[in-house]
């Protein structure tokens, strides 16, 4: 009918698996602990490579994923001429970096470390040819191996929404919910460490002692995102303005991978998406001058100085970034884990009147983990500083004849001088944690550094 709009349709991708010209890759298989090299190209493995580490040919190349099929659907339902309600659903393929499935190196190329020394008067390295013909003279640094599944899945993301838009006067209000729901994600997990025990680690006790670290590559990401978005707009009349506001909440079931026998269990936020955020943005037309309310019978000259301006502003509210707290120079899990995730033991969140730039946090809160476990502590944990922003703009153009026409702009960011970190000392077991550090720096997308005010002049034609 001429109320409904539906569009929909059936999308197929398919992401195919480099290869090198010369077949010199490799994988790592964890049932085994092997090292795999494509067919035909064992004989091209250094001598130098550890004899404690098994090489195998097999399949190295990963089999893509046929199974791509994403649907779309997205409608929109006029129930009254000021009311409508539009939706969408969709998959979006979460596809891993293009070269993320092709490892080269490996076997193939050691770093040889020599040191030369005088014996009997002479040098056992020199020009014209300064390599040792004794390789067994070179250190070999200890190996570590990535390993990634043969038979690839790329992730699925669904997003869906649903939206109220409704019409006062001249004023638009939309209400939406927009979520999704992320399964299959990708992420690199070290699975080279023994359980946490009061064990003190030996290098015996990993799953693969012929390694440092092994890196396999996960499948079983989650995430889910649900925010609820409220919109505020007037596009016509002397005073225009923009305004919404977003709740948003972003889990990861990923993202706390120090115990690799313990990982997706634990549901953790991330550290980019702001709990609460809200952008006001004006546009007035300063009321006097000609053609506008008041002081229609201006002077020209009187009105070229203060007739016909606009004023501009953008503010901007929100809550801050999470992040995690930590603790250094220790391994009470006995893993060879060097610091990491600390014990919580009280919720580490000040009073809004007792933070500051020397300590936005209960560092006592957090302590160093009981011997033989990891801490306790969750993945961004810690809400940082909030942004309460201000720019103010103030232009004119000033009509020097039919063709040419001149802009005048002044703009101030961040009006009120205030200052918005980006970082924080997290460390518990270093000085001064809580402090806020690193402020940013002009050219951040939101303009939350020092004041800046500049003048600009444009010709138009």
């Amino acid at each position: 009918t001429s109320r409904l709009t539906l569009d929909y349709g059936l999308r197929w991708e398919y992401f195919g698996s480099p290869t090198f010209e010369d077949g010199l890759q490799f994988n790592w298989d964890p049932a085994t602990g092997n090292v795999v090299v494509a067919p035909g190209t064992i004989q091209s493995i250094s001598p130098l490579y550890p004899q404690t580490i098994t090489v195998v040919e097999g399949q190295v190349v990963p089999d893509p994923d046929p199974r791509n099929f994403r649907p779309r659907l997205g409608l929109a339902y006029r129930m009254r001429d000021d009311l409508v309600i539009r939706g969408g659903y969709g998959i979006f393929t979460y596809r891993t970096d293009y070269f993320d499935r092709s490892s080269g190196g490996g076997p193939f190329e050691i770093a040889e470390t020599y040191f030369n020394e005088i014996v009997d008067g002479q040098p056992l390295f020199s020009f014209p040819n300064p390599f040792p013909a004794d390789l067994a003279t070179a250190a070999i640094p200890s190996q570590s191996v990535r390993g990634y599944p043969l038979q690839t899945r790329d992730g699925d993301i669904h997003q869906f929404n649903l939206s109220i838009e409704k019409q006062y006067g001249d004023i638009g209000v939309r209400m939406s919910y927009v979520g999704s729901r992320s399964r299959g994600l990708n992420y690199n997990l070290n699975t080279n460490k023994p359980q946490p025990s009061l064990i003190p680690f030996s290098a015996d006790r990993r799953p693969y002692p012929q390694f440092v670290n092994t890196t396999e590559v996960r499948e079983d990401g989650k995430s889910n995102y649900d925010s609820l978005q409220l919109q505020v707009q007037r596009k016509v009349g002397a005073i225009t303005f923009n305004a919404h506001w977003t709740w948003a909440n972003n889990m990861h079931n990923f993202l706390n991978t120090e115990n690799p026998y313990d990982v997706t269990s634990h549901w953790s936020r991330d550290g980019v998406t702001r709990r609460h955020r809200a952008v006001v943005e004006t546009m007035i037309d300063l009321p006097w001058g000609r053609g506008r309310r008041y002081a229609t019978d201006i002077h020209p000259a009187l009105d070229a100085v203060i007739g016909g301006w606009n004023l501009q502003t953008i503010s901007v509210f929100s809550t801050g970034l999470y992040f995690s707290p930590s603790f250094s120079g220790s391994d009470p899990s006995n893993t060879n884990t060097v610091g990491g995730l600390p014990d919580r033991i009280a919720d580490g969140k000040l009073p809004s009147d007792q933070r500051s730039v020397d300590g936005w946090f209960d560092a006592s809160a957090f302590r160093v983990p009981e011997p033989g476990r990891f801490g306790n502590s969750g993945v961004n944990v810690i809400e940082g500083q909030g942004i309460h922003l201000h720019h103010l703009t103030l232009s004119k153009r000033f009509q020097i004849s039919e063709r040419f026409r001149l802009v005048c702009t002044g703009a101030i960011s961040n009006l009120f001088n205030k200052p918005h970190f980006l970082s924080m000392r997290t460390n518990i077991s270093a000085a001064g944690p809580g402090e806020l550090t690193s402020l940013p720096n002009r050219l951040f997308p939101e303009r939350s550094s020092h004041r800046h005010a500049n003048l600009q002049l444009r010709l138009e034609f």
